[in-house]
């Protein structure tokens, strides 16, 4: 029994060290970020067992885990019990990892390029030459995979609050508030150039875990006293982005509002 809720426990640990190293791995360049996606799929999507069942091999594994634990924990020794538990926590904490990230694909549209000018998106210049998989380039009259809906309309559909801001402030001022939200939500600036139609402002997003980079772009065109803020965020790779451009946009706005309020 104890050969068997150890060798189990092992399994569970290594199904949460799959899920752990699989973003990691992707940042650092071991594999590509697909490789990491199908590391977390084998171990956590279900497997048909004799045609009778299918099971989540990580959830499956943390459940047997935690039941060796328990029964180490009455029979002895106690050591191989609370280790076993322990596996269990690790295998079904991270076993929720894809289940969340499910969960967003089912809850977002398949895109992940956001704007709030359909017409005249900002334009990815100073990441448009970075390594990318994604173009540059605007692609709302695209179809969204597997339906007859264009990537504007699934954004318009999904999103329909992301709309360009007025705010109370000229443009050099929206500029310097903008040149500190940016870094302040973990953005790196890439170039800012002013244009004839007011600033061009670049900057990227990396993510912690896997390290996907994102553009941002704002845009700030005079109104009068005023200024008009556009914003453009698109991932360089990936086909959803699992409503994180759509996320940051919403945050970047709040944070301008507060500060232009």
């Amino acid at each position: 029994m104890r050969v068997l809720i150890t060798l189990v426990s092992l399994a569970a640990f290594g199904c949460a060290l799959a899920v752990g190293v699989a973003g990691p791995g992707s940042k650092m360049g071991w594999w590509e970020f697909g490789t990491g996606f199908s590391m977390m799929r084998t171990v956590a999507s279900p497997k048909e067992i004799f045609g009778l069942v299918s099971l989540s091999p990580i959830f499956t594994l943390a459940g047997l885990s935690l039941l060796g634990g328990l029964i180490a924990l009455i029979a002895k020794p106690r050591s191989l019990g609370l280790f076993a538990i322990i596996a269990a926590a690790a295998a079904a904490g991270a076993g929720m990892v894809p289940v969340k990230m499910r969960e967003l694909v089912a809850a977002n549209p398949f895109i992940h390029d956001i704007t709030t000018d359909f017409d005249n998106p900002p334009a990815i210049i100073a990441g448009a030459g970075l390594d990318r998989v994604n173009p540059p380039e605007y692609v709302g009259s695209e179809l969204v995979r597997g339906t007859e809906q264009t990537v504007a309309d699934a954004q318009r559909e999904a999103f329909p609050d992301i709309q360009p801001m007025v705010v109370n402030a000229g443009l050099d001022e929206t500029r310097e508030i903008v040149r500190e939200i940016l870094p302040a939500m973990k953005m790196e600036i890439l170039d800012e150039t002013l244009m004839e139609d007011g600033w061009h402002i670049e900057a990227a997003y990396t993510s912690f875990w896997y390290g996907f980079v994102d553009d941002f772009v704002v845009r700030l065109t005079p109104q009068g006293s005023m200024t008009r803020v556009d914003v453009r965020s698109k991932s360089r790779v990936g086909g959803s982005d699992l409503g994180a451009n759509a996320k940051r946009v919403k945050a970047f706005f709040e944070k301008l509002d507060a500060a232009t309020a």
